[in-house]
């Protein structure tokens, strides 16, 4: 896990493009601007379960 700040970092702009809000960015692939409890809650669940399967 990795927290980048606004204004801090900027060598997250090469991976993932200007970010104006909050975004989850989950195992550098997948990025959610949408975020609420409930939608970090299933994703953070759903890629630890990609690595209990090995990463598919």
């Amino acid at each position: 896990m990795k927290i980048y700040y606004a204004g801090k970092n900027t060598e997250y702009i090469k991976k993932y493009g200007v970010i104006f809000r909050g975004t989850l960015i989950i195992n550098e692939k997948k990025k959610i601007q949408r975020i609420s409890r409930k939608i970090i809650e299933q994703e953070i669940a759903l890629a630890v379960e990609e690595l209990d399967n090995g990463g598919e």
